[in-house]
């Protein structure tokens, strides 16, 4: 008797084009990201993911002065697309720094209990037109506001992110002088 076959439609395989989208958008952000189509065998099924360093300032205004200094590199992310993609968003995995068990229960550190990081507010704030970069500028700015959490320079972490707030940006000119 022969084993029945697995059939999965993949999310690449129903919409190849946005595949492309993803993978322009992603190389031309963060070209050390490196991409593993989605795998069905035998044993599993993956849909797909990225994984490597983020830039560390890639926001549109100027870097503070220190930024060197207390975030010497962009954090080391794995983002995985789930079987559901585009209705819905990957999850972003931070591998360095890897947040600490204790830091995945606290809120103040948007790091869920899984262990990816939380980069929505609301279901609202992702739609199947929003590509993955704009979850990994998110998670540049979390790496920042990570070092500024380490450092004791801030007790949690901003509620929309630092991607187009500028208001903690001179923590990071402190940082450095400490």
């Amino acid at each position: 008797m022969s084993k029945p076959v697995l059939q999965i439609e993949l999310w690449n395989e129903a919409d190849p084009q946005l595949e492309e989208r993803d993978k322009a958008a992603i190389a031309a952000f963060a070209a050390d990201l490196q991409y593993v189509p989605p795998i069905v065998d035998e044993k599993v099924v993956t849909h797909g993911s990225w994984t490597g360093r983020l830039p560390v300032w890639p926001f549109d205004r100027t870097a503070p002065e220190g930024l060197d200094a207390l975030v010497p590199d962009g954090a080391l992310v794995s983002l995985h697309y789930p079987s559901a993609y585009p209705m819905v968003p990957p999850r972003v995995y931070v591998l360095d720094p890897e947040p600490t068990i204790q830091q995945y229960t606290q809120h103040a550190w948007h790091v869920a209990p899984g262990g990816s990081l939380c980069l929505l507010q609301t279901e609202n704030d992702w739609t199947p037109e929003t590509t993955p970069v704009d979850l990994l500028l998110k998670a540049c700015g979390w790496r920042i506001e990570f070092a500024l959490m380490e450092s004791g320079l801030i007790e949690s972490m901003t509620t929309n992110g630092i991607v187009n707030d500028p208001s903690r940006d001179h923590l990071l000119t402190e940082a450095a002088s400490l």
